[in-house]
């Protein structure tokens, strides 16, 4: 089980952004409950839009950690699940640009997927994964 320094630096950052990921849903999801207690009008449906972005984002940090925990046991759908974690990330973060999120949040969620998204698709990762 020699693996190379590559692939476990971007396991490691598989797993950060996954327990990155699951800290910001949580949050999402603690401002929805919040704003739905609230009693004003509008304000019990945007809780509900933000409850429901936290659980996106945590389905995309679980697929974060699902892909990680399958490259460790050299699973063939690690490979998938990072790939739909990367998009899908890439998904939640590019409309917040376009709605006026500061540039520097928005590198700092996109930095380790693109990442990601280059060793997914580099030949290095089939040789990591060849001999896992």
């Amino acid at each position: 089980m020699n693996r190379s320094l590559s692939f476990k630096i971007i396991l490691f950052l598989a797993f950060l952004q996954g327990v990155f990921g699951l800290l910001r849903a949580y949050n999402w999801v603690q401002i929805g409950v919040d704003l739905f207690g609230q009693r004003a009008l509008f304000l019990p449906f945007v809780g509900a839009a933000a409850v429901m972005r936290g659980l996106m984002i945590s389905v995309v940090a679980l697929l974060y950690l699902l892909s990680v925990s399958g490259a460790l046991l050299g699973k063939g759908w690690a490979w998938w699940t990072g790939l739909a974690a990367v998009v899908l990330n890439l998904l939640l973060v590019l409309p917040g640009l376009a709605h006026g999120a500061p540039v520097l949040e928005v590198l700092a969620w996109s930095a380790i997927p693109v990442i990601l998204l280059f060793y997914l698709f580099s030949p290095r990762r089939r040789s990591a994964l060849r001999s896992a």
